[in-house]
């Protein structure tokens, strides 16, 4: 249910509650919860866990790699020549190598060492 600030009004004064006109949305909601006509479970209904709260525990590797991202360094070991991405997914899309959940740290893939941060 929507309260405007006319129902709520009109919920006072069925109550027999003295309330000053000029008084705001919020002031009118406060009133009628120390009245206890209301209560604060009644207009701000408790929010509902995400999607996001239930993920099976052997997908949470997937969540922390997209969530908080590492930094991914392919150095050249014949030339020194080092290209930096800013995520597994990034990297892995560059080298055309899927999603990238099997790069392991401090390896050597070809002739470029990857170091994963």
């Amino acid at each position: 249910m929507k309260y405007t600030t006319k129902y709520l009004k009109q919920l006072l004064a069925e109550n027999n509650i003295k309330f000053n006109k000029a008084r705001s949305k919020l002031q009118l909601l406060f009133q009628l919860f120390d009245a206890g006509i209301l209560t604060r479970e009644d207009v701000f209904s408790p929010k509902e866990p995400k999607l996001t709260d239930f993920i099976d525990p052997k997908y949470e590797h997937l969540r922390t790699l997209r969530m908080h991202p590492k930094k991914v360094t392919y150095t050249d070991t014949e030339t020194g020549e080092v290209i930096t991405y800013d995520s597994i997914y990034k990297a892995a899309k560059a080298r055309k190598r899927g999603h990238g959940f099997y790069l392991i740290r401090n390896r050597q893939d070809g002739k470029y060492m990857v170091t994963v941060e």
